[in-house]
């Protein structure tokens, strides 16, 4: 089922007139910058579903109709086009298609690395979807050892040959410690 509706700010002043089905007479968004503009300046809307019909033409038609009649009454619409299909389905004239061909021929996105996983793409959209949900290539080997009967963590490396070659560098670094401080004690003591 397919009606027109309008909308209208608080005090009764139609400023829009659309055809939709479903809840597209509530809906906010998907909305051009006049209508939200409008309906931010009024601080409210009234909705008001004026015709139903059978079809999607039938609503088209009785759409173009109820702009023209509100344009005549001289209300002040924000609608971009006198009704009916409007925009959806219009075809742009090869011209226009050549020229938009030309303007963009030979363009280059700025390119983006991702710091966490090396993957590159357009710096717009890496940025947007890529960088805060990346899980990228992270650490997954723990850096544990075992000094003096203590297991100690150390954190993480991309590989286990890398886990182990830190963990055993701790390991040396504190039983070199720990025999430079046996052996001054012994001198101490000995003096």
């Amino acid at each position: 089922m397919y009606y027109t509706y309008t909308h209208s700010t608080p005090e009764g002043d139609v400023f829009y007139v659309g055809k939709g089905k479903g809840q597209r007479v509530y809906s906010m968004s998907d909305r051009h910058y006049l209508w939200r503009e409008r309906l931010k300046v009024a601080g409210g809307i009234t909705m008001k579903i004026v015709n139903r019909f059978e079809t999607e033409e039938e609503a088209f038609e009785d759409e173009k109709r109820l702009i023209a009649e509100y344009k005549d009454a001289g209300c002040d619409l924000v609608n971009l086009s006198d009704g009916g299909n409007g925009p959806n389905g219009a075809k742009q004239s090869p011209e226009t298609i050549a020229k938009k061909s030309k303007a963009m021929r030979g363009y280059k996105y700025d390119v983006l690395t991702c710091p966490h996983c090396g993957t590159q793409g357009g710096a717009t959209s890496i940025k947007r979807w890529h960088f805060d949900n990346c899980s990228g290539v992270r650490p997954q080997h723990k850096i544990r050892t075992t000094v003096f009967g203590d297991r100690i963590y150390l954190g993480k490396a991309h590989t286990k040959a890398e886990a182990d070659a830190i963990a055993n560098e701790f390991k040396d670094l504190v039983m070199l410690e720990a025999s430079n401080m046996n052996n001054i004690s012994i001198q101490e003591v000995a003096a």
